[in-house]
C-alpha cells in the first residue's frame, strides 16, 4: 500500500470514528446497539494505529 492509499484509509477511518462516537452518544442507554457501536469504535481506533505503523497494536488490544 502507498502513501497516498494509506493517508485515505486513515482519513475514512477518522470520519468513520466521529460518526460513530455521535451515534454512541445519541443511542439510549438500555438500547443493546450501543454495545455494537463502541465494538466498532475500538476496531476502528486499532485500524489506525496499525496504519500508523503500530507493530504492537494487535498485541495491546486484548
Amino acid at each position: 500500500m502507498n502513501g497516498a492509499e494509506r493517508e485515505v484509509l486513515k482519513r475514512l477511518a477518522q470520519k468513520a470514528l466521529k460518526e460513530l462516537d455521535e451515534a454512541y452518544r445519541r443511542v439510549p442507554d438500555t438500547d443493546n446497539g450501543k454495545t455494537y457501536l463502541w465494538r466498532g469504535k475500538e476496531r476502528v481506533k486499532l485500524m489506525l494505529k496499525m496504519l500508523e505503523g503500530d507493530k504492537d497494536a494487535v498485541r495491546d488490544s486484548f
